[in-house]
């Protein structure tokens, strides 16, 4: 069976990759990880491949072929609200809203002026009733990475260590990528209209201050703000059925706990925790799906969230640039040329011209934005006014 080294075309191939010697570096990593005098043969071959061929290329490709489908697969802890968009180029992006145009729309219609279609009697014309708006956005797509060297002296030592480690290495770099970006995104994008103001938790009375610290009392009044809201064209906001907070790093089950007790699921009686089913309390905090820590956030703030695709307007995106959807390394073949009698005409056995390196590349395009705040509500957690 033919090896794709283009996965589907999500990878671009060196001219010097073959598909023969990526098959053969998958064999030599392999035979490699095994014990006794088989994995000790297949190390020393690894080793001389390594410094005296083009295995460095070959090696390259064998990590982006078998990350892509690991990174594609990966979940990262903010995926559940994040919605993902590919864009052409590294211009902002654009994205189209559908909105309600019934201003010249025929009465008698049956839509009472809500987001709803309009009746259509037999034989009668459709009207234009809906359209799309373009909406346009600060964020384009950025190109991030670094470089790698892997000395002339590692890959003789240790050629089984490097090959091991630097997949799953380069894999956790592309994970805490995206999670930061969209960290970033969040908190650097939400302003004061979208922050959680006083009001009165409705189940207890209780007074909730401005910024309040996350409290049942305190999401409660969220979800009523969120109610309250509307759009430019003064048509109510939609609460989406399904939100997660996201939380500072280490407070999740303290979190989890609180929301817990106050759905009903379990309660304290005489000092004992006992377990009381599923869904008793049935008030907005049913809503919260789950919550999601930020191990960037060391403060006391708190953030409401909707789950992705569930409101009528995106809130937080992800970009990618098309056909670079997935993070790739790249190895640096510059190395002069070896004159007579001295290394061979392999372009590896002298590796790098400069300082005996192999440069491994690493390469990704990615960002985030918040893109609306309409169903979203955050707190600083201070109890500010």
């Amino acid at each position: 069976m033919a090896l794709d080294l283009t996965a589907g075309g999500k990878l671009t191939v060196d001219p010097i990759v073959t598909e023969k010697g990526v098959a053969k570096m998958a064999e030599m990593v392999k035979f490699a990880k095994l014990g006794g005098p088989a994995g000790e043969h297949a190390r020393t071959d690894l080793k001389e491949s390594l410094t005296t061929s083009d295995a460095p290329f070959a090696f390259a490709h064998l990590v982006n072929l078998r990350n892509l489908p690991q990174y594609e697969e990966t979940v990262t802890d903010f995926a559940p609200i994040v919605e993902q968009q590919t864009v052409p180029d590294f211009r902002p992006a654009t994205f189209y809203s559908l909105t309600p145009n019934f201003e010249n729309l025929e009465l008698g219609k049956d839509n009472d002026g809500q987001r709803i279609a309009p009746r259509v009697a037999e034989g009668d014309t459709y009207q234009y009733a809906f359209g799309y708006t373009q909406e346009s956005t600060t964020v384009g797509v950025e190109k991030r990475g670094f470089k790698v060297g892997w000395t002339l002296e590692m890959a003789v030592n240790d050629p089984f260590n490097l090959v091991t480690r630097f997949p799953q290495d380069m894999l956790r770099v592309g994970v805490k990528t995206q999670a930061y970006v969209t960290h970033r995104a969040l908190v650097n994008g939400v302003t004061a209209a979208s922050q959680l103001e006083a009001g009165t938790d409705y189940v207890t009375g209780d007074a909730v201050e401005a910024n309040s610290p996350l409290t049942a009392a305190a999401l409660r009044v969220a979800f009523r703000q969120l109610g309250a809201r509307r759009d430019a064209n003064d048509n109510k906001i939609t609460i989406p059925n399904r939100y997660y907070l996201v939380v500072p790093s280490g407070t999740a089950d303290d979190v989890n706990y609180m929301l817990g007790v106050e759905r009903g699921l379990f309660a304290i009686v005489d000092g004992n925790m006992q377990f009381r089913g599923a869904g008793i309390q049935g008030d907005a905090l049913g809503r919260i799906a789950g919550v999601i820590e930020d191990e960037w956030l060391d403060d006391t703030s708190w953030y409401l969230v909707p789950a992705a695709g569930t409101s009528l307007r995106p809130t937080l995106i992800e970009v990618r640039l098309a056909g670079y959807t997935t993070p790739e390394i790249y190895v640096n073949g510059f190395n002069g040329v070896p004159v007579a009698g001295g290394a061979s005409s392999s372009p590896f056995r002298a590796f790098h011209f400069d300082n005996d390196t192999v440069d491994l590349k690493y390469r990704e395009f990615i960002n985030a934005a918040l893109f609306s705040e309409d169903t979203l509500v955050w707190s600083t957690g201070e109890g500010e006014a």
